[in-house]
């Protein structure tokens, strides 16, 4: 994007309140962002989510290898009749006899040869939970830059505020010296002046708290914001900042993920329909003392049908494709929502910007300071709700217009 012009240079330094007093930290805007983005607690827990989902997709690729288990017990027992113990104990078979150790030891493979696409379908589902997730974070990113930009240009903008109102004073106090006669109007002016600088002093402290929350530190932190206020002055086209919108916001695409997700669980509902086929093996040695003489072996395929379960898994399927057009619906309503955040952002920057500019050809030397005063905190005024305007059309876009020129 193209500057134009820069309407404020650095912070004035006459009797302002000021971060820099003891300041802790000192932060530009590229700084703000860094420092917000790594204190939001909000990002912090969608980054461990994220790392959770990308374990749970490990979990559903584990599925499709097998599982390969050893096994060994030592039992003592009595039986007057062949014993098979509970599943806990891994159904281990005990002869009739009474002896004092008894051995078993050996291993077990289980491995679904086909399962209608089932692990495969399960797999891919974590895989979008994943990316939903992502989305997610993406979408509380830009929310993060939006509001540390904005408290930051409104605490920058209320400090060159404060400037110029010391500035004044000190121009009407020069004034005042000059024309005594007048001493009487110019000191009501000034504690005109003096009451709107403390209800500015006390939106200047608002702010420094909004940003300062904004950035995730200690309120009470003392630092100092350095930059400059530079007016955007690029021009956009609505279609293109349409066409943009749809295109970069990551809450379309999260409900695009949510889409995929819905389709997915339709066709798992569908593959419980399916047979599914499963190979087990065992091997085993089982004896009274060691070497164990004694071996088993046994190789099993599985083939199960499902026949009926008294439509259950009609209903569920019917479930699924309900929510999958639902998800479209809630998408169409999204898209509408977009549209209208990025025509109101647009027209709003467009009306700031226009104002700016009829603000910019009035003369501001040769009036009187109070006069002087006035256009000028109307400039800053504007100023700071174009730049908003600004920031706010580039969140409805979903991506940094500058990045997009």
């Amino acid at each position: 994007m193209k500057y134009l012009f820069k309407t404020c240079m650095f912070f004035m330094l006459i009797n302002t309140p000021s971060f820099a007093q003891n300041a802790e930290r000192i932060l530009d805007l590229k700084e703000c962002l860094s420092v917000g983005l790594n204190n939001s607690q909000k990002l912090i827990v969608l980054k461990e989510h994220i790392e959770l989902t990308r374990q749970v997709v490990n979990e559903a690729r584990a599925l499709n290898f097998p599982k390969i288990d050893y096994n060994f017990s030592m039992s003592r027992f009595n039986n007057t009749n062949p014993t098979v113990l509970s599943p806990s104990f891994n159904s281990l078979y005990l002869p009739v006899n009474n002896k004092d150790q008894y051995f078993v030891t050996g291993f077990s493979l289980w491995q679904y040869l086909y399962a209608g696409g089932r692990y495969t379908t399960s797999l891919r589902v974590a895989e979008a939970n994943r990316s939903q997730t992502e989305s997610r974070y993406e979408i509380v990113k830009n929310e993060v830059i939006r509001d540390i930009k904005l408290a930051y240009y409104k605490v920058l903008v209320i400090k060159e505020k404060i400037g110029v109102f010391n500035k004044t004073l000190q121009e009407i106090h020069t004034i005042e010296e000059k024309n005594p006669n007048k001493k009487e109007y110019y000191q009501s002016l000034k504690n005109k002046l003096k009451m709107d600088m403390t209800q500015i002093k006390h939106e200047y402290e608002m702010a420094k708290l909004k940003f300062l929350d904004a950035l995730g530190l200690e309120l009470d932190t003392e630092a100092e914001i350095k930059g400059e206020i530079i007016l955007p002055k690029e021009k956009y086209d609505l279609s293109k900042c349409l066409a943009w919108g749809l295109e970069y916001r990551p809450e379309l695409r999260q409900t695009q993920f949510q889409e995929t997700i819905d389709s997915l669980h339709v066709n798992l509902s569908l593959s419980e329909r399916y047979p599914t086929i499963t190979l087990g093996a065992n091997y085993e040695w089982l004896g009274y003392q060691f070497p164990l003489a004694d071996k088993n072996w046994s190789a099993v395929i599985n083939l199960n049908v499902p026949i009926f379960d008294g439509w259950a898994a009609w209903a569920r399927i019917k479930q699924r494709r309900l929510q999958l057009r639902e998800g479209k619906i809630k998408r169409s309503e999204l898209e509408d929502r977009i549209r209208l955040q990025v025509r109101q952002s647009y027209l709003d920057y467009n009306y700031w910007q226009e104002k700016m500019q009829n603000i910019d050809t009035q003369k501001y030397t040769g009036i009187e300071p109070e006069k002087r005063l006035e256009n000028t905190v109307l400039s800053f005024e504007t100023t700071n709700s174009l730049i908003e305007s600004h920031i706010r059309l580039e969140w409805a876009i979903g991506k940094s217009l500058n990045e997009l020129k």
